[in-house]
């Protein structure tokens, strides 16, 4: 009981003749006849009483006009909504995501999904990048956007490096050691508390030295550096340090806005060597949905303009 099928026995009601409604469809007339009787013997009912004149439906086949366009109609929506779907128009992201990809492009990518895309639905929660790895790894989510270097050796996972963005420590305009000196060393940092998330070992272990000051501890489990004042969500961050001589991590990007209202300053540090390495994080056997990967290249796209905004920015810097 295809579709063709079915169009085809629709056809003949309307000519009510085999003759003519074969000639409407562009069919010779025996194959006309022969498809119906495949579909009769299909549902093993009659559906026409066959007559010199014509055709006339029988109480079978007035029961099968009656479903057979709902049937139709039905058929249709399915193959618009997977076409749809394959086109990432409709569907779901489920995405989660790390403290800084959520602010430097996770979020801003799903805003422009959604003014292309309006249908898809969203959930997208942001945790620290172990949490993010678990959610992936367990199903909850489809995508992950965290730091990626720690998950080198899990087989369960596909990773793609989505760029390495410089990281800078930042202050209030007028902190001590904006006055002190032109150019300063990590160590001097080191006497004010840090705001910012956990920092993996690996960055950790390259970056800070072994006693760390006011700036935070070492995990003793892990190795991760705990800054002094450790959040997860740094949307807020400018708020702790307008205030007070803390000091945060981030890029230019980051704070692109902020930098250019006066109200942060990024402090000149000549021996701070931070790169971040977050990425794309899901599972190798498991196939994305259309939704995700649209997202994904939204995410790629704000990433690449991330990078330009950040070597302009670099050069006013220097001006």
């Amino acid at each position: 009981m295809t579709p063709r099928r079915l169009h085809q026995f629709l056809a003949l009601i309307e000519h009510a003749h085999f003759g003519r409604a074969a000639k409407a469809l562009g069919v010779s007339q025996p194959a006309l006849s022969k498809s119906i009787q495949l579909l009769e013997t299909e549902l093993g009912v009659t559906l026409f009483d066959r007559r010199t004149e014509g055709v006339v439906l029988t109480a079978f086949g007035h029961l099968l006009r009656e479903k057979s366009q709902r049937l139709l109609v039905a058929e249709e929506d399915l193959r618009r909504d997977i076409a749809l779907l394959a086109g990432g128009e409709i569907g779901a992201l489920r995405v989660a995501l790390g403290p800084y990809p959520s602010i430097t492009s996770g979020y801003a990518s799903i805003a422009r999904l959604h003014a292309r895309h309006p249908q898809i639905k969203v959930t997208a929660h942001v945790a620290g990048w172990r949490e993010v790895a678990h959610q992936v790894a367990t199903g909850a989510v489809d995508l992950g956007i965290a730091e990626i270097s720690t998950l080198q050796g899990r087989e369960e996972f596909t990773c793609e490096l989505l760029g390495e963005h410089e990281g800078r420590l930042f202050c209030r305009p007028g902190h001590p050691l904006l006055s002190q000196h032109r150019s300063l060393t990590l160590a001097q940092t080191l006497d004010y508390p840090w705001v910012a998330s956990r920092i993996p070992l690996r960055l950790a272990t390259h970056l800070l030295p072994a006693t760390l000051g006011c700036a935070g501890a070492y995990d003793a489990v892990t190795g991760d550096f705990i800054p002094a004042i450790e959040i997860d969500v740094p949307m807020q961050i400018i708020r702790f340090v307008e205030n007070s001589n803390a000091l945060t991590l981030g890029n230019l990007s980051t704070f692109e806005q902020e930098i250019m209202a006066g109200e942060i300053v990024p402090l000149p540090i000549h021996d701070l060597a931070l790169r971040t390495r977050y990425g794309f994080i899901y599972l190798k056997d498991r196939s994305l949905p259309p939704a995700v990967e649209v997202y994904m290249r939204e995410v790629r796209a704000v990433e690449e303009e991330n990078c330009q905004r950040e070597s302009l920015l670099a050069q006013m810097r220097t001006k």
